[in-house]
């Protein structure tokens, strides 16, 4: 039962009512005394009115059925139950300090420190500065920044990067960029980078290492960033394993390289 009855005897009427109906009482009453039930007429008379009373049964000329009114309460009351123990057990409690930033470029500043921290790197970015022209030189910092990043690929540094698909191609055919493809392709001679692209709404400006994550908020899609989030803690595997979903489901670089091949010719 969903939710058991006062007393034994209303829960087994309902479950002998859940499988035939409509049916007398003394058909409800056998039907119980079949399943080795040891009850009275009396006891089950008197219980199937008091289920009558509590608007759990209806009674029509041919017996007794299930209230369908009742039924749909208590599958809604407990689907309401079921969602709330789900929800409370798919939600991430991370211990960790939150810091808000407004100055875009700092978040440059942190990420080249998060790529020379041992360990592991996530990245995402709706721009990817790894392979666009002129993407990795927009400022000092973010210059840094890509500098590093290349430097720590070609160390060895076990770095997954995705990028937007719709802007990384916009980007390209926007510059008239002929060389963009084949950085890219001369990017997986690398065995510890691991490059793929998603779809612009599943792309965030993000960085995630063992102890530190970076959220990048930006105005719009072609836009900097005009802030973004610090969080930090002793460890963020909760964060890594949303990452590493979004990153499991994304294209291979070779389907990106061949879509913009083929719409140059």
């Amino acid at each position: 039962m969903l939710f058991p009855l006062e007393n034994s005897t209303k829960e087994n009427i309902i479950r002998v009512l859940s499988v035939s109906w409509p049916m007398s009482a003394i058909r409800v009453w056998h039907a119980m005394e079949k399943k080795n039930q040891k009850i009275t007429y009396k006891a089950v008379f008197k219980a199937l009115n008091e289920l009558l009373k509590d608007k759990k049964l209806e009674k029509t000329q041919e017996g007794y059925k299930i209230s369908e009114e009742w039924l749909k309460t208590t599958a809604n009351t407990a689907l309401e139950i079921l969602y709330g123990y789900n929800a409370k057990y798919n939600q991430i409690q991370i211990s960790a300090n939150i810091t808000g930033y407004k100055f875009s470029d700092e978040f440059y500043r942190i990420l080249t420190i998060m790529l020379q921290s041992p360990g592991e790197i996530r990245l995402a970015a709706k721009t990817p500065a790894l392979f666009i022209r002129n993407e990795g030189i927009s400022s000092f910092l973010r210059q840094q920044y890509y500098n590093t990043l290349r430097k720590q690929i070609e160390s060895n540094k076990k770095i997954y990067y995705l990028f937007s698909t719709e802007i990384a191609a916009k980007l390209i055919k926007e510059q008239k960029d002929k060389t963009a493809i084949e950085k890219l392709k001369e990017l997986e001679k690398y065995n510890n980078l691991q490059i793929r692209h998603a779809p612009l709404s599943a792309v965030l400006a993000l960085a995630i290492t063992k102890n530190t994550a970076l959220i990048g908020l930006g105005s719009s899609t072609n836009a900097g960033l005009v802030g973004f989030i610090k969080i930090d803690g002793p460890k963020l595997d909760e964060i890594e394993q949303l990452y590493d979903l979004i990153f499991a489901n994304a294209y291979n670089i070779n389907d990106f390289i061949q879509n913009i091949k083929n719409k140059k010719r």
